[in-house]
């Protein structure tokens, strides 16, 4: 069940911004769908006699791809993904694709739900920065509704696809600098790690945070870090232990560790227990793991401050709404780009990280929420 703590009106309240053929599983849908409807309808996303309104009544070949699709932040996305697919029952079958950020396995992973008929694309186009558009647009020019989310595309929303859902990287970068800066007393050293190199959600996250961070003289972001170079750790916690490891070597003083994948920071953590260096404060994204891990430290040599945000893997749920909704001719009323509030806080007891022992590493509170709660966050 959605945790309270997490706070729906919170999340309303929150800054919003405009900011293959891999593996491939056949899913057969529920009942058949009733006679198509016709014109275009206005909806929101809510139940319509047993069924979304977004669902719709046309017949619905769905593709769905990842440009990673390696960690388990994909993993839980494609959850998400199939959560909300499983809905509606006009969605009679399903492509999945994992592209394993390898920009050819992302073009022809397109190419190949194209040949196999899906009439609406829900996609994480980040195999390669902006290495899947040409393909996009294909898809688009066929008539099929391609809804991006979790990645720009880089390509123009309304004329190279449907819609793109995402977060505001810049706003979660520009939060949590903030936050950071505050546990370091306004002065000292951040070090700021990210995934793959040139990915456009760090380089969202990365402006954030060094906005923030011009307005604090006595604050510096080591390693030379811009919005186009980063550390990288691939989001790969063995490549982040390696690379944090090789950083924490060159600079003896770190007061501030910054990642936007929580994962990434468990193997950061244990560079900085290697070398026997104090864990910074840490702001990164949800992790069930991590919050355990801050439960665990408290009241020890190893203890930490912690400050997350959600995970978002939510966000495909919007994405698989705006692709079949516009296969229907539907108009939703939905915001796609969600700024997003502090989820976790060790520095403000209503929002102290939690473990969830009962649930998995990767477990994100967020993802429980109802139907109503999501269509309170992006404006229903």
């Amino acid at each position: 069940m959605y945790k309270s703590r997490f706070g729906v009106a919170a999340l309303a309240a929150a800054a919003l911004a405009l900011g293959a053929c891999g593996s491939s599983d056949d899913d057969s849908g529920a009942t058949a769908a009733s006679p198509s409807a016709s014109g275009s309808t206005t909806a929101s996303s809510g139940d319509n006699g047993g069924k979304p309104a977004w669902c719709g009544d046309k017949s619905i070949t769905l593709g769905i791809q990842d440009g990673g699709g390696l960690n388990a932040w994909s993993a839980a996305s494609l959850a998400e993904v199939k959560k909300e697919v499983a809905k509606c029952p006009a969605i009679k079958k399903t492509i999945v694709v994992n592209a394993g950020f390898d920009p050819q396995k992302g073009t022809s992973g397109i190419q190949s739900m194209i040949a196999q008929g899906a009439n609406a694309i829900v996609i994480i186009p980040d195999s390669g920065v902006c290495a899947e558009l040409p393909s996009l647009r294909q898809a688009t020019q066929r008539g099929i509704k391609v809804a991006t989310w979790g990645a720009s595309a880089c390509g123009k929303t309304g004329t190279d696809y449907v819609s793109y859902s995402d977060w505001d990287p810049e706003a979660q970068g520009k939060l949590q600098a903030e936050w950071l800066i505050k546990q370091m007393g306004g002065k000292g050293n951040i070090l700021l790690l990210g995934g793959p190199a040139g990915n456009l959600v760090d380089q969202g996250s990365v402006k954030g945070v060094l906005e923030v961070v011009k307005q604090h003289p006595g604050v510096k972001v080591l390693d030379n870090v811009s919005e186009k170079r980063w550390p990288v750790t691939n989001w790969d916690p063995a490549q982040a232990q390696k690379t944090a490891a090789s950083l924490l070597a060159k600079y003896p003083q770190v007061d501030g560790l910054f990642d936007g994948y929580g994962a990434s920071v468990q193997g950061e953590i244990k560079a900085f227990k290697n070398a026997g260096r104090k864990i910074p404060p840490i702001a990164t994204v949800q992790l069930n793991s991590l919050s355990c891990a801050y439960e665990k430290a408290k009241g020890t040599k190893d203890e930490f401050a912690l400050s997350t945000v959600s995970n978002r893997n939510w966000i495909g749920r919007l994405a698989v709404r705006r692709a079949v909704a516009a296969v229907n001719d539907i108009t939703l009323n939905q915001k796609d780009i969600v700024g997003l509030p502090l989820l976790e806080d060790s520095s403000d007891s209503s929002k102290a990280p939690k473990c969830y022992s009962d649930k998995g590493p990767d477990y994100d509170p967020s993802n429980d929420m109802t139907d109503e709660q999501v269509d309170a966050l992006v404006g229903q």
